[in-house]
Order: C-alpha cells, then structure tokens, then sequence
C-alpha cells in the first residue's frame, strides 16, 4: 500500500508540473505509428520519436538528402505555341487551348525527400510497466519517455541540438537494469560498420524516384521527359519507381550516420552491428549524420563533400562535453528564440491536467482556450527545430520524413505551401528562421533565370509551383492547372519585402533587391494588352481549381487570372519601393512606373464576389481548398478597407461562399484572411474546424484535423501548423496597413489573455494584456528613432518612439 502511495504521488506531481507550465505535449501510450511520434529537430537533422517500453525506434532524417541530382533543362518552349494559344482564347476555345498547352509545355516532377534511418532499441527487460508518460517539453525542446518497470524508474530523453549539429539519447534507471539491443538501419541500401567503438551506416539515396507509374507516364504521353524510364523511340527499358545508382551511372547523394555510445555501470558492447547494453543505469547515445550534398548545381555523386569528413567537423564541436554540458548548450541556444514570443490563453486545471490527445478529442465539446496558445507555440517550435540558418528550408512534411515516395514528393510546393511555411517567421520573432527561404529564393531564382531564358526566351527569373533541393524551375507534369503556373517567384519575394518590413535592414534589402528586380524584369516582358486596354499575363491559371465553359466542358486556362494580377502588383510594388528606398532608377524602374496604372485590377461577379478568373465562369468547385484570388487580402496587404472599401467586402462574400471547411492547410490560410476581415469568431470558427483529432489507424477519414502529436493530418503536412500559428499572431496583432492594430480579431469567447514579443512591421515589438474582451495593457518598443499610428477599436493615436525606446499605450 506504501509503494502504491508512492507511484501516485509521483505520478501527480508529473501531471502537475505539466498542468502548471502548459507548454508540454503529453500522453500516456507511446506512439502507435510513425505520425503519432514526436519531433524533434535543430534545423539540419530531425527525428521522430515512438516512446515504446519494448522497441523503441527513433527514425530520423538529415535535410538535404534527396534523391535525384541536378537535370539537365528539359525541352519545354513557350514561344512556338504562344500566339495560338492566345489565339484560341480569345476566342473562347479555352479546353483547347488547354490541351495544346499540355501536349507542348508539360514538365516532369521534382526529385523526393529521403528518409535517412532509424535507431531501433529491443529492450531485453520483462515486468510490468506503470506511470508512464510520453511528452514534448516545448520549452525546453526535450522529449521524453518515463515509467516504472517493477517499481524501477525509468526515464529517456531524447533532444536535437543545433549547437552540436547532433541527435541526442539518454536512458537512465534507478537501478543498473538497462539490457537492450541497438540497432542502425536504412531504408536504403547501407553498409553497417564499427569503428573506434562507435556505430556507422553509409549509403547513397536513390539516383531518381519517381511518383507515377509507367502507364501514368505514358497517358501524359511524357517519354520524351523521362530518360530513366524510355529508350529514345519510346520503349520501356524499366519500371521500378525507385531507382538506385547502380542502375543509373552511380547517381545518387551519399550519406552516412555515426553513433557514439557511453555507459554508466553494467556493459556496452558492439557485437557485430548491434550495441548491446547489459546491467546499465546510464546509456548516452550521440547521433551525427552528413550527406554529401554540395550545392543545388553540383552532382552530389561526382562533386559531393565528404560526408566522413562533414561528421568529424560535427565532432570536433563536442569534444570533452557530457551530457549535461550537451543539454544546458541545446536549451539556452533553443530557448534564445522560443522564449522571445509568450502567449496565455486561459484553460481549467482540470483541462491542463489531461493529456493532449484526451483535450483535443474533447476540443469542440468545451472550449479549451490554451490548447489554442499549445497549438502556436508547437508551430514556432516547428520552426526553431526545423529551420535555421544555413540549413535547407522547410519542405512539406518540415524536415521529418519516413517515406522513400513521400507524399507530394516532400517537395516545395510554392502555388502556396513553401510560403505558409513562413508566414509565421517575422510576426513570432523568429527573423533568423526565415534565411533558409532566402537561399531558396536566390538559388530559385538561379536556376530560373535559365528557365525564363530557354522556355519564354525572356530575360529575368521565374519558376514554377514545384521544386525539390535541386531548383527545379521549370513545369512539372499532371494537370495544367497546376503545372503551368509560372508565379511562384513573386510570391516567393514577398517575403523579402516582409523580412525589410519587419527589421528595416537595409543592407539585406539591398543584397536581395535583384531578385524582385529580376523577377520583375520577366512579367514586364511576359505581360500583354487585352481588349480593353488593360495589361495582363497572357495565359493563366488559378492554382488547382478549374470551372465550367458556357458548353458544359471543364477548362482551367484564362487571360490575365486574378492571382496573377494580384502577385504581379505586389511584385512591382515592393520592387518599386525597395528601389526607391536605395535609390535606383534605371530603365526598368521607369518601365514599370509606365506600367503599374495598366495592370489589370479586381473584377466583382454577379454574387458580389471576387472572381477567380478573367471572367464570371461556372465554379466547378464553389468551396475549393485554394482561395487563391484572395491573396491581396493575406498575405498580400492591396485588398483591405482604407485603399480598397469595394474589393474589401466583395472578399468578405468570397470567404463567405468558400466556407470553413476544407484541407487543414487551407482552413490555417482562412485563420489570416478572417483576420484580416477584423472577424475573430470566423477565425475561431476556422481553428476549431482544424482541430479536429485524427486517428491514422482509422480509414476513410476526410475531414481535416490534426494527428495527436498536432502535426497537420491527412497526410501529414507541415504547413497547416504554421498557418495556424501565423493566424493566431494575426487575429492578435495586425501591421500591414502602416499602422499597429492591436486585437483586430478577438473572438467573443476569448475573454482574458496576454501575449508579448509579437513583432510589428516597422521594428516594434508589442506586448499585450487583455480583461473581458477589452485591451487592459499594451506596451510596445521600438528600435528606431520613429513614429506610428496605433489603433485600438476604431480609435488611432500616433505614438512617437526614440530609439529603443518602450512605452505604454493610453488608448
């Protein structure tokens, strides 16, 4: 009966600390599949960990290995089929200037995240096991597993640590109890090897993967494209959909991982490839792994680094570290960026004393408001883990990946996901997270200049909506409405405008100025006149939507689409300002003077809506998952109600008629543009559409929801977590106007909170209190010598700041 007492009170005072902090995930069963695991991450290597008592497995992966390597730029031109396409839509023949269009300019697709390996333990301990609890520590950035085992105390922990570019795994027992096998694996091919008492695997990832299956090739008549899988006349020369260098000239990036052990009490041996622990109290486990990519343009085969020597530099970090030096490093570095930003919204006791997976099952039945506050600060954990500088940046599945054909290739997808990725960055102070996207966007934007040279005989840059690690700029394949996109670039430079907007950093603008210079230089070519004056792209599509002609046949392809405009408007507006700031006025600045008034503006259909494209067509879809033409709204910042009053409501009645349900990524998308529309209870409504919870055992669910662990569901993709995030700092905090707009969306239910350290465009930081549904504090602090307008229910008042200078607001 004593013992009993004692689990208890142990157990209660775990629940307790979890309850009071509310900043850790946590369960009472470990993971029952991969996307139940927990993450963690330090932005260049990732892992997913299960939490099993009998075998644990601990699948991670390292962000720049995929496979495939630099291609050669297919034979796609614009050019020769330009004017008839144009032609047939001028007169109406919109389906078969569509199939023209895929018949000539059709790609291929982008190369696939690989997943690097796994660490499985077989525990070698028999008992039963009680008080066990699974958690994320996300303000330590800890994971860890810990229970009884016949009355032993067990405890594991697992951390990604960025300053010493390592994975590591700590066990440890009351009692010198720790027996288990250790074993490390691929889905790879691999070698295994022991050296110097630590355990390696080296491999190559595969030298191509390819989604479709010959048929799928064959029916989008693309043999021409895919050397691997046809002879030049045509013939099948094989049809394996992963295909590794031994087939393919020896293609393929190497990788390798090293696992270094250390113990405490009992034995640790390598027997053969397996670690065997025996009557251990303490194991530590360090994790390095390298690839030997060398850059987006370099084979990684022929031109690769080292990925031995990468590992050895990784070591040279560490040397004469233990473990608690390895923890106290993680943490502080980990917490100089997530303790910036703090968010309280207020739940019960008895709600925070529930594991997650129980509070968000029970999420739509009772409000559970700091659940809410868990769920944006997972997304900047998400970041912090998954993005830093000098790494690769986010993909769709973030930097986690189990699959050799994930889905969607865990590619870059950019007609909106790459960039959801990053909404969050600036608003949540994590600035430096946002620098693996500019290195995107500069290599992009490489590797699109031949693009725009070699398809559209233009000058300039442009890509289009999917790439992998190696910049693929040109078309993929599949349907036109979403291969034949071609203005990802200009979203993609948003970004460089925001992250001037946010720090004022004019060296970085100048630095990043000939990317929109040279993004803008290429639709100032590709732009045309169209009957009534106005200049427009001269073939456009909607991202994946499409809509029914007078005839009853389905289309996708206008003239000069709404998104288009939209993005090409924002191009030469941030273009021309970042010019005027650092005083250029060449040519080309002139030239889109000229042409800023003739861009084609917002049209307004019969309902009162926006519409998506040229003209007022039939939506096939009324409720799709993109809202594409509702850019301006979020993230782009021309339609709102001082400079725009009539696009402003018309994108009311579109949100409206697009509803709240739909794909999690594109529910987070809606979070921002009710913001934006100062409607808090609709942005609610939209959270609490997505926090729905997903079992990924079950089948046939269609709904959207979010996986226990809180990652986006259905599948897994990262990008719905951080529009969650972005959409909460939004309805809290609003700067994209000129002025600071402090709680411009607070739902009714959201009665009592605080958040500090949102960031404002213009160099402000703004802390925030808030008591029955009104501002009770606001606090903001500036870095520059500078002055703004806030604004607070309606009313402005201008505040002038000295530098660094913080002040209460009187509202």
């Amino acid at each position: 009966m004593k013992k009993i007492l004692i689990i208890s009170i142990c157990l209660c005072s775990v629940l307790s600390s979890f309850a009071q902090k509310d900043l850790t995930l946590w369960y009472k069963t470990p993971a029952r599949t991969w996307e139940e695991a927990l993450p963690v991450g330090n932005g260049r290597l990732g892992a997913m960990v299960f939490g099993d008592t009998k075998r644990e497995r601990i699948q991670f992966n390292e962000n720049s290995l995929y496979s495939g390597e630099p291609n050669k730029f297919p034979n796609i031109k614009v050019q020769p089929n330009l004017q008839q396409v144009r032609d047939l839509l001028k007169a109406g023949k919109n389906v078969e200037a569509e199939e023209l269009m895929h018949r000539e300019w059709i790609g291929r697709l982008n190369e696939s995240y690989q997943p690097f390996g796994d660490i499985y333990f077989d525990f070698k301990m028999d008992g039963a096991v009680t008080d066990y609890v699974h958690a994320l520590d996300l303000e330590k950035a800890l994971v860890t597993t810990q229970y009884k085992l016949n009355g032993v105390k067990i405890y594991r922990e697992v951390f990604a640590s960025h300053p010493a570019q390592a994975i590591i795994i700590h066990l440890r027992a009351d009692k010198p109890i720790l027996n288990f096998d250790l074993s490390l694996s691929s889905l790879h091919p691999v070698t295994t090897s022991v050296k110097n008492g630590a355990l390696l695997i080296d491999g190559k990832s595969p030298a191509h993967v390819q989604r479709r299956t010959i048929d799928m090739l064959q029916k989008q008549a693309t043999e021409r494209l895919h050397p691997e899988y046809f002879s030049k006349d045509g013939k099948v020369i094989r049809t394996n959909q992963v295909i590794y260098g031994t087939e393919l000239g020896g293609k393929g990036t190497p990788f390798e991982a090293c696992l270094m052990p250390s113990h405490k009490d009992g034995s640790l041996e390598l027997k053969g490839n397996t670690l065997v622990a025996n009557g251990c109290s303490e194991v530590t486990l360090v994790l390095y792994a390298a690839t030997g990519y060398n850059g987006y343009d370099k084979s990684p085969s022929k031109e690769g680094k080292n990925p031995k020597k990468e590992i050895a530099k990784y070591q040279c970090l560490n040397v004469n570290k233990n473990l608690d030096q390895l923890r106290t490093e993680h943490i502080a570095d980990y917490q100089n960026l997530f303790g910036r930003v703090d968010l309280e919204l207020f739940s019960t006791k008895a709600q925070k004393a529930l594991p997650t997976d129980v509070r968000i099952a029970q999420f739509s039945q009772k409000e559970d408001l700091s659940l809410v506050s868990q769920l944006f600060q997972f997304g900047r954990y998400l970041m912090i883990a998954g993005s830093r500088v000098g790494g690769q940046a986010l993909n769709l599945q973030g930097l986690w990946n189990d699959k050799l054909m994930p889905p969607w290739n865990s590619g870059y997808t950019a007609n909106i996901n790459v960039q959801m990725n990053y909404w969050p960055a600036e608003v949540t102070n994590l600035s430096e997270c946002h620098e693996p996207l500019f290195s995107l966007i500069k290599e992009t934007a490489a590797s699109g200049k031949t693009t725009a040279s070699k398809m559209y005989g233009l000058d300039g840059w442009v890509s289009h909506h999917n790439f992998s690690i190696w910049r693929e700029g040109y078309p993929s394949d599949g349907f036109v409405y979403w291969f034949f996109w071609n203005m990802s670039g200009p979203w993609l430079c948003t970004h460089i405008w925001e992250h001037y907007l946010f720090t004022k950093d004019e060296n970085f603008l100048r630095q990043n100025y000939p990317l929109l210079k040279e993004a803008a230089r290429f639709y100032s070519k590709w732009l045309v006149t169209n009957d009534k004056g106005a200049l427009v792209t001269p073939v456009s599509t909607s991202p994946e939507n499409s809509f029914r002609m007078p005839d009853g046949r389905e289309a996708s392809v206008c003239q000069g689409g709404t998104m288009d405009m939209a993005m090409v408007r924002s191009l030469y507006t941030n273009t021309l300002r970042a010019a005027k700031i650092l005083n250029n006025d060449d040519d080309l600045i002139q030239l889109l003077h000229q042409q800023y008034p003739k861009l084609a503006g917002y049209k307004l259909g019969s309902r009162g809506q926006i519409l998506e494209w040229d003209k007022e067509y039939e939506e096939l879809e009324p409720q799709h998952r993109h809202m594409s033409h509702l850019f301006g709204l979020y993230p782009g910042c021309d339609i709102n109600k001082y400079d725009n009053p009539i696009a402003y409501d018309a994108a009311r009645q579109t949100l409206i008629e697009r509803g709240n349900k739909t794909t999690g990524w594109s529910i987070a998308w809606k979070i921002s543009l009710w913001a934006r529309m100062c409607d808090g209870n609709q942005s609610y409504d939209a959270i609490k559409n997505l926090v729905n919870l997903i079992d990924p055992t079950a089948s046939g669910h269609k709904e959207a929801g979010i996986y226990r662990n809180m990652l986006n569901a259905l599948p897994f993709q990262i990008d719905g977590n951080f529009g969650l995030t972005a959409g909460v700092a939004e309805m809290l905090l609003q700067s994209h106007t000129g002025q600071i707009h402090l709680l411009p969306a607070l739902p009714y239910t959201w009665l009592d909170g605080k958040v500090k350290g949102l960031k404002a465009r213009g160099g402000f930081t703004v802390d925030m209190e808030w008591k029955r549904g009104k501002l009770f504090s606001a606090t903001i602090t500036s870095k520059f010598r500078t002055s703004c307008d806030v604004l607070y229910n309606g009313k402005a008042t201008k505040v002038d700041f000295n530098e660094n200078e913080r002040k209460e607001i009187s509202l």
